[in-house]
């Protein structure tokens, strides 16, 4: 059964403490990017923030990712639940500075073609 998202959406990342966060929905990114802050990789754990609260990941994969300019960046990349709606999902989220963005959050392709979603350019929510 498809289901329809429109160009942005509210959407919550609950084992990270997210609700609500505005999240731009975007067929030409690829994978699903979060901004956080301070990465780290130390002593074989990822650290990083999100609202001035650490999380310590010991399960995570390194990505390459090409990004709008061309440019190739080195990402680490959780698996973490992501809700959309009613329904919750769990999937890898790049990690990265979206600070200077509109949006501190990015859904691309993949996560729309695995759970057969279908944008609808003239909504939003």
């Amino acid at each position: 059964m498809e289901k329809k998202v429109g160009r942005s959406e509210n959407i919550s990342f609950p084992e990270l403490n997210i609700s609500k966060i505005k999240a731009k929905v975007d067929t030409g990114a690829y994978g699903v990017a979060l901004h956080v802050d301070d990465i780290k990789y130390q002593d074989g754990k990822l650290y990083f923030k999100i609202n001035s609260k650490e999380f310590i990941y010991d399960k995570f994969k390194t990505v390459m990712v090409k990004s709008s300019f061309g440019g190739i960046q080195k990402r680490f990349s959780i698996l973490t639940k992501i809700t959309i709606g009613d329904s919750i999902y769990k999937f890898y989220v790049s990690l990265t500075d979206r600070k200077k963005m509109r949006y501190p959050v990015l859904i691309g392709r993949r996560f729309l073609y695995k759970f057969n979603y279908l944008v609808d350019v003239t909504k939003k929510n």
